[in-house]
């Protein structure tokens, strides 16, 4: 896991006119929560926190404040808030971290080998791309790898079998699959609404 400092200052208002103003400067509005349920607002250069960003890893941001309170705390993006259209980061959530406390949170998934189904033509799905975990700060994964080498057609593997590292725990249902191999399209069974299309297109046809 890497960790990064970053400058972050306090933001004494709230709302969107003044979050406008803060994207429109260069800067980003966010909010951290903490396990106290102390909650700050704000405010993170937008350049600065988008070059991390990019690195596409788990990162521990190191607060470097001239808030008294907030500088020198660790803190994880808890969630990211994105432009639909231009995909601007429009507003984040940190979540200070306890200290010597186990957190809980989401790690990207990292598929890894060739499964077995897909040289027979089978086509890998990848059903889920993170994984909830529960260890301490220090031990955070910049991801998890999950090997589906050994999946045939008609295989899936589940969070509950995914090999975590040492002083990791699973923190969401063990039966949610991760990833499937599912049969080539033409061998599919059809669903009832594709049936119905082709059926539709089939009469479509006689008719002209």
């Amino acid at each position: 896991m890497e960790t990064v400092s970053i400058r972050l200052e306090k933001r004494e208002s709230a709302g969107k006119n003044h979050s406008r103003a803060l994207r429109k400067d260069g800067k980003i509005p966010v909010v951290l929560y903490s396990s106290k349920n102390e909650n700050y607002l704000g405010i993170v250069n937008s350049k600065e926190l988008s070059k991390n960003l990019k690195k596409g890893k788990t990162i521990l941001f190191n607060i470097e404040s001239t808030d008294s309170i907030l500088n020198g705390k660790r803190a994880f993006i808890k969630d990211i808030d994105k432009d639909p259209v231009s995909d601007k980061i429009l507003h984040i959530d940190f979540y200070i971290v306890p200290e010597k406390e186990l957190i809980k949170i989401d790690v990207p998934i990292k598929l890894t080998g060739k499964p077995i189904g897909v040289t027979k033509g089978g086509i890998l799905e990848q059903e889920r791309h993170e994984i909830t975990i529960k260890t301490m700060p220090e031990n955070v994964p910049d991801f998890i790898e999950v090997d589906v080498s050994s999946l045939d057609i008609g295989d899936s593997i589940h969070f509950g079998e995914i090999k975590l590292p040492e002083g990791v725990s699973l923190a969401e249902n063990p039966s949610i699959a991760v990833a499937t191999v599912v049969p080539p399209k033409e061998e599919r069974e059809l669903t009832e609404e594709e049936k119905k299309a082709q059926l539709e297109a089939s009469l479509a046809e006689t008719k002209e």
